[in-house]
């Protein structure tokens, strides 16, 4: 039972004042952390299973930064914004950042506010998220809990605070209810299509209890006075078949391991940030990515001589938030400006947009070259929409050979964007992974069967069906992906099978025997192949085939060398 104020007291709560403002952020991590696992089980219906560990890590840091000294309201919410932009990461950090960044904007100077001023600065960041993030209220995001409960603020911006406010969270519970019919279109879920529907958003979901939280605050209830008890490390017990000390050490001790292994290739900086042990040389362009954990040897193991030159992991399957990738693009300028790569996949590209704006506020020339190559996601005519999967190997080398040998910002970022559209990736998934933490599988996928058209963070894919041998799930696979290349064919390919973390060697050789013989049917050069686990994701068991139709130009760019920890060519 949570502790109440005083009578006297409630009355001074119709308006939101700056001592309150630690304790809307305490009583919100209090309830994200209750909620967390029934987030991250709405989530996992449609993506990757982890909202609630995101928005409960996000907002137990804005709890920390919230009990500090603030001349004002505006100045508290502005800390807000960057910690939950640094916390976060994924696809809703930046959202949830713009939105309290706008309140910090309208609050400055002020340490009391009514409806209307409440009411205004929402609206305002609301246009704030759809900037960052381009969706409308329908499409089954956050905005569809938002965007009403801001509409019954405004409305009843004469009302009391509280008052208010108990209408806006009615409205925001009900926004989020109604996603369940709403067929997905931002996000991993909308690759889903039809599939999307029936189940409830997880933003929206977090937007509701936000404003259920507020309201809490206004009727007078305050957080436990008990301060949550330490973390017990050592008493962590791993899930069944997990080799980890702690999940909070996943992630850090996995990139220490790295530069231990490979000291003779790449470094750790004190801010978390992957660079090459040697410098690359002043005055050529510098590559840097970043990306959510859980995928090694993927990107650090990629750092090194013709690839990149910085990288920066989020935590296990969420993007490194905007500020971090912005740190990145720092470390990898040696003058010539800075290609950032960006696998498509909504949380990559919310933070790159961050990263690039701070990057271009330090006076650093930094182009984004956005990279999707799996046909499941969208068809050829719309391929800049495709999600990033493994194909984006080949980028990588060609560009950073490219860079490696001088060529300008313009040149590299052109030759790595021509490599993109000429790549098509399918991906297969027979066993989902058990993720580190829950030990719970990270999608379900019934014994016997295997789906076809998988994401990186095991996201449902677009054909489920019964087991077959290798050859036929080859055949499947390469027939789709030749007919989408078929425009672009210039009779030589590249080709990369990538085991998903699970899958043996051996079974890796098998599928790769099928893919030559298969291209040699079809009278098309396969000018050199990559078989490897590169790309992983966790233990899954699968694999992805990536195939690039490629020219003289690409093919001389690619047979230059590159020497990094997991990556080396010639092999």
């Amino acid at each position: 039972m949570q502790p109440m104020l005083p009578n006297f007291y409630v009355k001074r709560l119709l308006v939101f004042n700056q001592e309150k403002l630690p304790v809307l952020f305490n009583l919100l991590a209090e309830r994200f952390d209750q909620e967390e696992k029934a987030l991250n089980q709405l989530d996992a219906s449609v993506g990757d299973g982890d909202h609630g560990t995101t928005v409960n890590r996000a907002f137990q840091a804005a709890a920390g930064v919230s009990f500090e000294t603030y001349p004002d309201l505006g100045s508290g919410f502005d800390a807000v914004s960057l910690v939950l932009a640094e916390q976060a990461g994924g696809a809703i950090g930046p959202l949830l950042a713009a939105f309290f960044a706008e309140l910090g904007v309208h609050f400055s100077g002020k340490q009391t506010v009514q409806t209307t001023d409440l009411a205004e600065a929402m609206r305002d960041g609301i246009q704030a998220i759809q900037q960052v993030g381009g969706a409308s209220v329908g499409q089954k995001t956050l905005l569809d809990a938002l965007v009403p409960a801001v509409q019954q603020l405004l409305q009843t911006k004469e009302l009391p605070l509280k008052n208010a406010m108990q209408q806006a969270a009615s409205a925001a519970r009900q926004g989020a209810e109604a996603t369940k019919e709403m067929v997905a279109q931002h996000g991993r879920a909308h690759f889903l299509g039809q599939r999307s529907k029936g189940y409830q958003d997880a933003g929206a979901t977090s937007i509701a209890i936000l404003f259920e939280t507020w309201l809490a605050v206004l009727e007078g209830v305050l957080p436990d006075s008990q301060p949550k008890p330490e973390k017990d490390k050592t008493h962590f017990v791993p899930p069944v078949g997990k080799l980890i000390n702690h999940p909070d050490d996943l992630i850090t001790q996995d990139q220490e391991g790295l530069v231990m292994a490979f000291p003779q290739h790449v470094a750790l900086t004190t801010a978390g940030i992957l660079v090459r042990a040697k410098s690359k040389a002043v005055g050529k362009v510098g590559l840097a990515i970043g990306h959510g954990g859980g995928h090694t040897p993927s990107m650090g193991g990629f750092i090194g001589t013709g690839l990149l030159d910085a990288d920066v992991y989020g935590p296990l399957f969420t993007c490194a938030s905007g500020i971090r990738i912005s740190q990145a693009i720092q470390a990898a300028d040696k003058g010539a400006g800075v290609v950032l790569l960006v696998s498509n996949h909504s949380g990559d590209v919310l933070n790159a947009r961050l990263a690039v704006r701070r990057a271009v506020q330090m006076g650093i020339q930094v182009t984004p070259v956005y990279l999707g190559d799996d046909i499941a996601t969208a068809p050829r005519e719309s391929y800049q929409e495709r999600r990033g999967l493994g194909g984006l190997l080949f980028a990588l080398k060609i560009g950073g050979a490219a860079a490696e040998a001088g060529e300008s910002l313009p040149e590299v970022v052109s030759l790595m964007e021509r490599t993109n559209r000429n790549t098509a990736t399918l991906a297969v998934a027979v066993r989902p992974p058990t993720h580190p933490v829950t030990g719970e599988p990270l999608f379900s996928l019934p014994p016997g069967e295997i789906e076809i058209g998988t994401g990186v963070h095991g996201e449902v894919g677009v054909y489920r069906g019964p087991h077959l041998p290798a050859d036929q799930i080859v055949d499947l696979l390469l027939e789709k992906i030749l007919a989408d290349l078929a425009p672009l064919q210039t009779g030589k390919v590249l080709a990369f099978l990538n085991g998903s973390g699970g899958t043996s060697k051996m079974e890796l050789h098998i599928l790769y025997r099928r893919v030559k013989q298969n291209l040699e049917k079809a009278g098309i050069t396969l000018v050199a192949g990559v078989v490897d686990s590169l790309f992983t994701t966790l233990e899954m068991g699968g694999f992805s085939l990536s195939i690039c139709a490629v020219d003289k130009t690409l093919t001389q760019w690619w047979q230059k060398p590159a020497q990094a920890p997991y990556f080396r060519w010639p092999v």
